[in-house]
């Protein structure tokens, strides 16, 4: 069974691993690869996580400008692929892709579909408070993540997990479910099942604006923020002093927590701090800041933060 596989980010890695190492009749013929692109202070052209690990394990790695060229699908036609797998790839795959592949071109979703179809499952799942997700594997066809379910695998999201451990998490579940399931690629035993459209919801690509806090909401629920936004945009607000410029801040991790102090504290304020780290009061409750980091620092947990930057009770975050 000749495979292509198509991932870009870190999600695909373990399922491509997987792929690589396999044994019996699977030939992974083909890694495709977004370009390289701009990255690092040098803005140095850097491949894609699936890339670097490809040419690493030596394995034959293409970056066209899109798949969906149709030179490029000339040349992956004499490939003869008849399974196409897809992680993180970053492209929609146009019909004369999806049915180059015998079999078909099947991806690895991290979210149980239909539910959290798009770009960020995994930030908006932990943004809406949800306590369960998992990963799907389905058929690619023309419709955002809709196509039939071939299998899927639950997962209990921790309380207090970040958007990029729960990927990486879920990015191993991904490739044992891949593993479980190429068997039954390989005979055409494998299942459909369809989706129900009218359980759809959404998680679109995120953008660097949703990243600022707004603290006129539950501890609970800025928690869940700051944990879904991490690594990327990441959870901001700016700290404000009487005739100094607002300090753009990070929020790294938090955790709700009671409040304390005065109960007519604005949210933003900072109602207690301790040598061993300090409260912001929220709409509802108050956080606990655990990690934190000032514009071009590097990231602290509280207690270092405190050392070189004298916080005070009444000190506030907010909007610049």
């Amino acid at each position: 069974m000749n495979v292509i596989f198509l991932g870009s980010g870190p999600f695909g890695l373990p399922a491509l691993e997987c792929l690589s190492t396999h044994a019996g009749d699977l030939q992974l013929v083909r890694v495709v690869t977004r370009p390289d692109r701009p990255g690092g202070r040098g803005k140095k052209l850097l491949p894609t996580p699936v890339r670097a690990r490809a040419l690493a394990l030596g394995l034959p790695c293409d970056a066209p400008e899109s798949v969906n060229d149709p030179s490029y699908l000339e040349a992956l036609a004499i490939l003869q692929p008849d399974l196409a797998v897809v992680a993180d790839y970053g492209e929609m795959l146009r019909i004369r892709v999806r049915e180059l592949p015998r079999i078909g071109a099947f991806n690895l979703h991290a979210s149980l579909l239909p539910h959290h179809r798009g770009a960020a499952p995994v930030s908006h799942a932990i943004i809406e408070g949800e306590e369960i997700t998992g990963v799907t594997l389905f058929r690619v066809e023309k419709e955002l993540d809709s196509g039939p379910i071939i299998d899927r695998e639950e997962v209990r999201i921790d309380p207090l997990e970040t958007a990029g451990e729960l990927e990486e998490r879920l990015s191993v579940v991904a490739a044992r479910l891949l593993e479980r399931n190429l068997e039954a690629f390989r005979t055409g035993t494998f299942r459909e099942i369809r989706q129900d459209g009218r359980l759809a919801t959404f998680a679109p690509k995120l953008t660097k604006a949703r990243g600022l806090i707004d603290w006129n909401c539950g501890s609970r629920g800025l928690t869940d923020l700051v944990r879904g936004l991490n690594p990327w945009p990441g959870a901001y607000s700016f700290l404000r002093r009487p005739g100094k410029a607002p300090e753009r801040t990070a929020f790294l991790r938090v955790k709700p927590a009671a409040s304390r102090g005065g109960g007519s504290l604005p949210p933003g304020t900072v109602e207690e701090v301790r040598r061993d780290g300090f409260r912001i009061r929220c709409h509802e409750g108050s956080v606990e800041v655990l990690q934190i980091r000032r514009e071009g620092k590097v990231a602290l947990d509280a207690p270092a933060y405190l050392r070189g930057r004298c916080l005070e009770p009444g000190d506030v975050f907010g909007p610049a």
